[in-house]
């Protein structure tokens, strides 16, 4: 006979931010329903703000507990915290940058906040899953309302395309991590991260099923993240998903695989072989120099960042590649960095100016005029995206090349650095147009060079966390390094 399994009160300690966060889906819905439309807009999106909040504050509860729940599968651990704070801080950002945008564009409010809280749902329980199962229902919850965030526009030919485009390569990515698990159960016995390593110690860690199986799953990753060879959908989609959505997917999305990628090399599955550290080698050149190769000649600056965003999922790899605690402490900074920065350049473009939302470098001509405040926000997020000093992206690139160098990936660091250096030229393109162009418009042509409050609200926030990120790193140091001693 079947043992029964029952579940216990404290088995929902650990996820009880995930609990806020659906709780928080539901409310919205039903509030979506049933409230007057003219009132329900603003009502929804603080009751989305006041759920994400009350999950910050849950997350803080339990960090530094190491709380496990539903039979070793579930762990509310500082490494899974960190993650999920940088998580729902990004969805708040999101959510602030996104009523006006929603508006115009005459999407409806209710189902664009709901998809946003499931997607940060499903992020959460692939950063707290110890069960390989559990990661892929987090990652298919988070990967499904993508895919609808995606295709929000509907009356939209670019938007549509992009989210079929996003579904079927999303489609055939689980594919490749279904076969990848199955195969590693198989070798082992068992789909908890754990019991896996145990059995892998026991035996022999050369097993094909083994090595097969952890290949498929690694390339099942690099599409969630963006990997050359496996990046081919990421500036279709990025470029036709509303705007919020790109900066959303963009910073949280990846932050959540990389989670995941982390946890499973630090906690034993073999990928720490030479083989594998010269496979994840070439991925990681390949992504920083393909990325800004490509990036060089776009002429709108959202596929512009949609090609940037492959070469900073370089960046990171390369962390993965070192794999020392100082690398990968180096790689949690940057997720966070790279969250705000990444987030504060697509908020930028979601404001309409002179009439539209802005699309080519031409479209920026002038800005700095027009609108002061946001272009100066937007160069420094540019400058952070390069890794200039006093930003949170040259703490990050500096922790993880430092990190690199001092293990002896000499190579890898100067690939690296030059890249860092390459992307320059287009992200001060940025600037120049706005600064030392002229913007043509035509005859009668008004704006205001306002912007909606809760969008700059938004916006400020991220420009302060960069400047706190590359002044004050030293706090977030400490925890990124504490949290990994979790995971040892």
């Amino acid at each position: 006979m079947s043992q029964l399994v029952f579940i216990t009160l404290s088995d929902l300690v650990p996820i009880i931010p995930e609990i806020i966060v659906l709780v928080t889906a539901c409310i919205v819905l039903l509030v979506d329903l049933f409230a007057p439309q003219k009132e329900s807009s603003f009502t929804l999106e603080v009751t989305t703000i006041i759920g994400l909040l009350l999950a910050i504050m849950s997350e803080v509860k339990l960090h530094g507990y190491g709380i496990t729940g539903f039979y070793g599968t579930i762990v509310a651990d500082e490494f899974s915290v960190l993650f999920e704070l940088i998580y729902l801080s990004v969805a708040i950002v999101t959510v602030f940058i996104s009523k006006h945008y929603i508006s115009e564009n005459e999407m409806n409010f209710g189902e664009y906040y709901v998809l946003i809280l499931t997607a940060v749902s499903g992020m959460m329980f692939m950063t707290s899953g110890l069960d390989l199962l559990v990661i892929f229902i987090g990652l298919e919850i988070m990967s499904i309302s993508s895919y609808i965030l995606v295709g929000m526009k509907r009356k939209v030919a670019r938007s549509n395309e992009a989210a079929l485009k996003y579904l079927l390569l999303g489609a055939f990515s689980t594919g490749f991590l279904l076969y990848g698990i199955s195969m590693l159960y198989g070798a082992t016995g068992s789909t908890i991260l754990p019991q896996i390593i145990d059995e892998l110690q026991k035996n022999d860690g050369d097993n094909p099923l083994v090595i097969i199986g952890m290949a498929l799953v690694v390339i099942s990753m690099c599409f969630k993240i963006a990997i050359v060879p496996f990046h081919m959908w990421t500036p279709d989609v990025y470029t036709g998903a509303p705007t919020p959505v790109t900066g959303f997917l963009s910073a949280a999305a990846k932050a959540a695989v990389f989670a995941v990628f982390v946890r499973i090399i630090l906690t034993g599955i073999p990928l720490r072989g030479a083989d594998w550290e010269k496979v994840l080698w070439i991925l990681a050149v390949l992504s920083m120099t393909v990325g800004n190769l490509m990036a060089l000649r776009q002429s709108e600056v959202k596929r512009m960042l949609a090609f940037s965003s492959i070469a900073h999922a370089g960046y990171v790899l390369v962390a993965v590649v070192v794999g020392s605690t100082s690398a990968i402490s180096g790689l949690i900074f940057y997720s966070l960095a790279y969250a705000v920065m990444g987030t504060g350049a697509f908020g930028i473009l979601t404001i309409r100016d002179f009439g539209r939302v802005p699309q080519t470098y031409d479209d920026l001509a002038g800005y700095g005029g027009r609108n002061p405040l946001q272009a100066l926000m937007m160069t420094l997020f540019m400058f952070s995206l390069i890794g200039l000093p006093l930003t949170g992206g040259f703490i990050g690139k500096l922790q993880i090349f430092s990190a690199a160098l001092d293990d002896g990936w000499v190579w890898l660091t100067i690939i690296g650095i030059l890249n860092s250096a390459l992307s320059a030229y287009y992200y001060l393109k940025v600037v120049m147009f706005m600064y030392m162009r002229e913007g043509v418009f035509p005859l009668g042509t008004n704006f205001s060079g306002k912007s909606p409050g809760f969008v700059l609200a938004g916006l400020i926030g991220t420009a302060v966390a960069v400047l706190y990120l590359g002044v004050f790193p030293d706090n977030f140091l400490k925890l990124a390094s504490s949290s990994i001693q979790a995971l040892l």
